[in-house]
């Protein structure tokens, strides 16, 4: 029977118009965190985009990530 390992990572990004350069900078922050987690032998299984519900800002998501590698 295999062994896996997981691994889990969540960011929150905002889809306002004010915010494309911190959401830039964020998309190539997680970009780079994946890209890490390939380097290290975990693959890219699932993503989940959800939005917050806040009062105060409408177009606030939560992206999680999951990632699984074989144990040996």
């Amino acid at each position: 029977m295999k062994k896996w390992e997981f691994r889990i990572k969540q960011y929150e990004y905002s889809l306002n118009e004010e915010d494309i350069q911190i959401r830039s900078k964020k998309n190539y922050e997680v970009e780079e965190i994946l890209s890490d987690f390939g380097k290290d032998g975990y693959e890219l299984i699932n993503v989940i985009s959800e939005r917050i519900e806040s009062m105060s800002n409408k177009n606030k998501y939560l992206r999680t990530f999951f990632f699984k590698k074989e144990r040996f």
